[in-house]
C-alpha cells in the first residue's frame, strides 16, 4: 500500500503510522490478514445447487414469489405499425393495464389511440413529438384517461419509450 492507496485501510494506516516504515510493516500486515483465515469447506452440494439455480432457463417472463420479471433483452420486437415495434412486458388481464417498450424509426407518427386509463410515457433514447412538444431522453409525459393521441411522431433521432398504461 501507498499513501495515494484508495483502500479503507489507507486512512487508518496514516492515523497509526508514525514512520513510513511503520505504514510499510502495517500494511504488509494488512496484506497478509487474508491469508490467516483457516480454509473453509461448503456444504456437500453447495457448489451443485449453485451451479444449477445459475443455470436454470427462464422464459422472457416469469414470476418469483409474487413478483414478476420481464427480460426485455431475451424477447422478440413484435411489428406494430409501419416503423414501429414493442415488447409487451405486463399485461393484467383483469384491468388491461400494460407496461410496453415502444421502439419507432425516425420521424414516423404513432397510430392514432384512446387512453381509456391514464397514460405515462417515458423516453429512454432518442426523440420525439407529443403534439408540438419536443421530447428528449428522460422526459415524461402524463395522458390522462378517456382522452386520445392523434399527434405523436418520432423524431430525427427515432425513439424508444416506456409506455405504461393504468
Amino acid at each position: 500500500m501507498s499513501r495515494t492507496d484508495p483502500s479503507p485501510f489507507a486512512a487508518l494506516l496514516d492515523e497509526l503510522a508514525e514512520t513510513d516504515d511503520e505504514r510499510a510493516t502495517m500494511a504488509t500486515a494488512l496484506d497478509l490478514l487474508a491469508y490467516a483465515a483457516p480454509p473453509a469447506t461448503p456444504v456437500a452440494g453447495l457448489r451443485t445447487r449453485v451451479l444449477e439455480r445459475i443455470a436454470e432457463p427462464r422464459p422472457p417472463v416469469f414470476s418469483v414469489g409474487i413478483s414478476l420479471f420481464a427480460r426485455s433483452n431475451d424477447m422478440e420486437w413484435l411489428p406494430y405499425a409501419p416503423g414501429v415495434q414493442v415488447k409487451l412486458l405486463y399485461v393484467d388481464p383483469a384491468t388491461g393495464a400494460q407496461t410496453v417498450l415502444v421502439k419507432m424509426e425516425p420521424n414516423v407518427p404513432f397510430p392514432e389511440h384512446p387512453h381509456p386509463a391514464i397514460e405515462d410515457l417515458f423516453l429512454i433514447e432518442g426523440d420525439a413529438y407529443v403534439g408540438d412538444v419536443l421530447m428528449r431522453a428522460g422526459d415524461y409525459c402524463r395522458a390522462p384517461a378517456e382522452t386520445e393521441h392523434n399527434d405523436v411522431r418520432s423524431g430525427p433521432s427515432g425513439a424508444l419509450s416506456l409506455v405504461v398504461s393504468r
